[in-house]
């Protein structure tokens, strides 16, 4: 026979009071989202302007480009501007010869500075902290301070105005740099997996191929990335260590073409030279933007 237990009344149940806080933190919540999207959207504004005026600079009719009152909108769109840059017999040599330092550049840095890395990273040596201050160093020395040096290592040598000797410079700030930055990315690998991939067979370059290696794609891709900027949009290295009009980088011809009294005055083609030497970065980090990010991400978390 059931027992019914009896139930207490309503009254004296105890009653559970809404704070005042947890019910305005919803509206405090959506205030502050709403404050911070303003901020961003202002902030990308501001950030985004210049590339708006440089864009339309180059679809600007010349009547447009002089009048007394900037348009933020042309009142026909003109595209000569960019058949006037690609008109000019060393644009696109100089396209190339940057592509060529440019790449030249950075897979001999990924290739000695990976190695490098892996070797601070894996191995304990006599002068092995002295070499990754070093490292860190030498970033900090600025370019200006080693073009005189390089000029003259380099004339010595019969490198000087060639494209190779150029690469080699670069080499300067881009070994440095990938040294610096991927040994984090192997620190953070752990040195049990490369020990079971031995144990289970592999030797100690299958163990990198297999393990180090794609655990480090993001940091190659990463730091390839930058290194790709930083020879692309180099200007004083190649400025004074190349001395031929055929041997010029896309920067030295942007300068020159901006200062030649033919197209001083020609602000539209100015424009579509600045943006046509910047598009190919442009178009890499969008093309890279989420490995980018992860490889960011991945080399700042302990593994």
């Amino acid at each position: 026979m059931a027992i019914d237990t009896p139930k207490a009344p309503a009254a004296a149940l105890p009653k559970v009071k809404k704070s005042r806080g947890s019910e305005r933190a919803p509206h405090q919540k959506r205030w502050a989202t709403g404050v911070w999207n303003t901020i961003a959207l202002a902030f990308a504004v501001v950030m985004g302007f210049p590339i708006y005026w440089m864009l339309l600079t180059t679809v600007k009719s010349g009547k447009d480009l002089l009048t007394q009152n900037p348009t933020f909108w042309p009142s026909h769109f003109d595209f000569s501007s960019y058949s006037v840059v690609f008109h000019d017999p060393n644009f696109i040599p100089d396209l190339g010869n940057t592509a060529i330092i440019t790449l030249g550049a950075v897979v001999c840095g990924l290739i000695v500075g990976f190695l490098a890395a892996i070797g601070v990273a894996r191995f304990r040596f006599r002068g092995r902290n002295f070499f990754i201050v070093s490292m860190l160093v030498v970033q900090m020395v600025p370019l200006l301070a080693l073009v005189i040096p390089m000029f003259l290592v380099l004339k010595n040598i019969g490198l000087y105005d060639q494209l190779f000797g150029v690469i080699i410079a670069y080499l300067v700030f881009t070994i440095p740099y990938v040294v610096w930055t991927l040994r984090s990315f192997i620190v953070n690998i752990p040195m049990e997996l490369d020990e079971a991939a031995m144990v289970d067979g592999c030797t100690r370059w299958g163990a990198f191929f297999r393990v180090v290696l794609p655990l480090t794609v993001p940091g190659l891709i990463t730091t390839g990335v930058y290194c790709w900027i930083q020879a692309w949009n180099e200007f004083v290295i190649a400025n004074t260590l190349l001395s031929s009009n055929n041997k010029q980088t896309s920067m030295v011809w942007l300068t020159s073409y901006s200062a030649s009294p033919t197209h001083g005055a020609d602000y539209g083609s100015q424009m579509a030279g600045a943006l046509l030497v910047s598009l190919p970065v442009i178009i890499l980090f969008v093309i890279f933007q989420k490995r980018v990010a992860s490889g960011l991400t991945a080399g700042a978390v302990k593994g």
